[in-house]
């Protein structure tokens, strides 16, 4: 029963994606390829599409996520091993709910983390000390300069090659992220044979959805942008261990395969939860944990519900699944983030490379001010 009704799920899914895409492209001229601003702008004035009433776009977003991490290997079934999936579901429920299951797949806490957590409290800490922290490792520094050249927190075209650079360029905030993003990757790095796409598409919603948590904590919710980026990180985390317990599950009961449309219902029900208790177990600001567990309601949640979204929206853009168009109408269904908001996150996670914090910050007041 659990199995046809996420079948059915499926297939209304992308009965919406493709009805938000035909209405777009009913109402809206095709817009000229003249570079990624000028095409972010031009859907920022397009009339935003609909999403049938009672359904959550969230909810659409999420599950495009899930079929693009899920794509099988080359030749593999689809579901070849569906027979199985109410044995699997039971199996992976049961160990989630394990009280012991921290002891023996917790991500281990990164061994800097509380170093980080203790210069970000301190208001006279700078961009540099918190480098400094990372420097003590070459392989994070090494980490760090990977993500400070990211489409994510790129600059310009010119490459960082130095970390004295990444932390002038792209100012506090920005380092705290990119910090926080270089402590979490090597515990995200999951092998995954079944779906070889999905550790680099779960990595890369978790670096997305930290931006934009952050940038709609300190803009719209006026919560605490560290606390906001975390959340984005460890609902990352919280998919990479969901999918840990699969395929675990999937070994015991010598199933090659895990069913797609049971890891999809899985990741969609667990991925927050387990979260939150990777949060408290890390020991990170009360707040993340809170926000995990409520998922609904004000500040940080909202921020969460946003980020996620908004992430979401810009891989399946990259992936070519949707267009901007499509994405910005389904983000602007979310009531809790002003359109000039919506706008200038959805710039910096999609929309251009990432300009240093002051610029930014200034263009924001700009827009709001408009």
């Amino acid at each position: 029963m659990g199995m046809s009704v996420a079948i059915w799920v499926g297939v209304a899914v992308l009965v919406l994606l493709g009805g938000v895409a035909l209405l777009r492209q009913r109402r809206v001229a095709p817009v000229p390829a003249t570079g990624r601003a000028a095409a972010t702008q031009a859907c920022g004035a397009l009339p935003a599409g609909s999403v049938p009433p009672g359904t959550d776009p969230v909810a659409v977003l999420q599950a495009g996520l899930h079929t693009l991490a899920l794509v099988p290997r080359s030749g593999d079934a689809a579901d070849a091993a569906a027979p199985h999936a109410l044995e699997l579901r039971d199996a992976v429920t049961a160990s989630l709910l394990a009280r012991d299951w921290s002891a023996r797949h917790l991500p281990r806490r990164p061994q800097l983390l509380p170093q980080l957590i203790q210069t970000v409290n301190d208001s006279d800490a700078s961009a540099r000390a918190m480098a400094g922290i990372i420097s003590q490792d070459p392989v994070l520094t090494g980490n760090l300069l990977r993500i400070a050249n990211s489409p994510v927190y790129r600059v310009q075209t010119r490459p960082v090659e130095t970390l004295q650079r990444a932390v002038t360029l792209v100012g506090t905030d920005g380092i705290r992220q990119i910090i926080s993003a270089v402590l979490v990757q090597p515990v995200m790095q999951l092998q995954c044979d079944a779906f070889p796409q999905f550790s680099a598409v779960i990595w890369e919603h978790a670096l997305l959805a930290s931006r934009a948590a952050a940038d709609h904590a300190r803009t719209v919710t006026h919560e605490d942008g560290f606390a906001a980026q975390w959340l984005g990180l460890t609902q990352g985390l919280g998919a990479a261990l969901v999918m840990r317990h699969l395929l675990d599950a999937c070994a015991e009961h010598g199933v090659a395969v895990p069913p797609r449309a049971l890891a999809a219902e899985l990741l969609d029900s667990w991925t927050l939860p387990v979260a939150s208790r990777i949060a408290a177990a890390w020991e990170l600001p009360k707040a993340v944990h809170d926000a995990l567990i409520r998922q609904s309601g004000g500040g940080l949640a909202a921020s969460l519900r946003l980020a996620r979204a908004a992430a979401a929206a810009s891989l399946l853009c990259r992936h070519g699944q949707i267009g901007q168009a499509q994405a910005l109408a389904l983000l602007e269904q979310l009531d809790d983030t002003p359109p000039h908001a919506l706008q200038w996150i959805w710039r910096r996670v999609h929309g251009r490379a990432v300009e240093t914090v002051d610029c930014d910050e200034a263009e924001y007041d700009v827009a709001r001010a408009g």
